[in-house]
């Protein structure tokens, strides 16, 4: 179970969105009571937001998007993690690279070799 999740979605001009998702995590534990009980399971709505911001992603590709879900203490909130990103943004993406959980990564590999 998590504390306090989120989905942080940027791209190269800048943060594009964050979602709270914790709200969402007792969908699955129902599910599988459902499941069990032979009835239908119900749709959790991350799985569509997630797969909407990819979509997306891969649609603009010039703009190398990065879609990370992270865990956070219970005392961080959204507005704080927009106003990291606003005040320190290379910071804040280098943060949520490194504890959070990528699920989509375009990002730009600045060392790599062009072929022509």
């Amino acid at each position: 179970m998590t504390t306090n999740a989120y989905l942080v979605y940027w791209c190269e001009e800048g943060l594009e969105s964050v979602t709270p998702i914790t709200k969402y995590e007792h969908i699955d534990m129902e599910n599988t009571f459902r499941v069990l009980n032979d009835q239908e399971p119900v749709r959790n709505p991350v799985n569509t937001i997630v797969q909407n911001m990819i979509l997306r992603a891969q649609f603009n590709s010039q703009r190398h998007y990065e879609l990370y879900a992270i865990d956070c203490d219970s005392n961080i909130t959204k507005q704080d993690l927009e106003i990291l990103f606003n005040d320190t943004p290379q910071a804040a993406a280098d943060l949520i690279r490194d504890r959070g959980h990528r699920l989509y990564s375009n990002r730009v590999e600045r060392n790599r070799v062009k072929i022509v």
